[in-house]
């Protein structure tokens, strides 16, 4: 009795507003907005205490890319050295029944850009009239490459070199000779900086008159190859 002249009192003051003792339950729409409202507050929250902690990271950044770090000189660059593996037929000139097979190894030391000093040093057969010959030669040989691209290149080059063998060669000659040679040649880029070349060259055979005889040999030397850095 007490409690429900209390609550009409009070429903009829002035301003008052209504009131009840149950409040009523939030529809699906705003229990919604009220979970968005939250992730956003809880997105906002981790956002700026990560923005707290973050250190300038350009400071820290190495922008050298591996590849640069890694690089290797251009191809025909100064100071660049390559070496490289090669094989070679000739014909001589004056009897196509005397041949030379050549085996060996080349060194490229670039002494300013497109411009190597190139020696070589082979293993020979000689198959001749008369016997063949087996030797071992040193060639020192300077190399242009004249013309040269990012893949390719064309050069010439040129030098002399030493030669012994087992028997005299040519036949009537010497067993120590000296070779010089001049040619023509072409390398490729088949990746990683590797060249094929290939080539042909003028390959004389003479004692220089060391010996009472010096017949003399000329040949067509046909060469090919693959290079690669060091």
């Amino acid at each position: 009795m007490l409690l429900s002249t209390t609550l009409l009192i009070a429903s009829a003051l002035p301003g008052s507003t209504a009131f009840s003792l149950t409040e009523p339950a939030p529809t699906f729409e705003e229990q919604n907005l009220a979970q968005r409202a939250e992730a956003m507050a809880n997105l906002e929250a981790t956002l700026e205490s990560e923005a707290k902690i973050r250190i300038a990271p350009a400071m820290f950044h190495d922008d050298t890319s591996p590849t640069e770090a890694a690089s290797v000189p251009a191809f025909g660059s100064e100071g660049s050295m390559r070496w490289g593996v090669l094989g070679g037929w000739g014909v001589d000139v004056k009897g196509d029944s005397n041949n030379e097979l050549g085996i060996g190894v080349t060194w490229e030391y670039f002494m300013v850009d497109g411009f190597a000093f190139a020696p070589e040093l082979k293993l020979w057969g000689f198959f001749q009239d008369g016997g063949d010959a087996f030797g071992v030669g040193l060639d020192l040989l300077f190399q242009w490459h004249f013309i040269q691209r990012d893949t390719w290149s064309i050069y010439a080059d040129g030098g002399v070199g030493l030669l012994g063998t087992s028997k005299n060669v040519p036949i009537g000659g010497s067993e120590f000779n000296f070779t010089p040679q001049a040619g023509i040649g072409a390398t490729f880029d088949v990746g990683n900086n590797n060249r094929w070349i290939v080539g042909v060259r003028w390959h004389h055979i003479s004692n220089a008159g060391l010996y009472s005889d010096n017949p003399g040999r000329d040949s067509v030397y046909v060469y090919t190859g693959i290079t690669l850095p060091f």
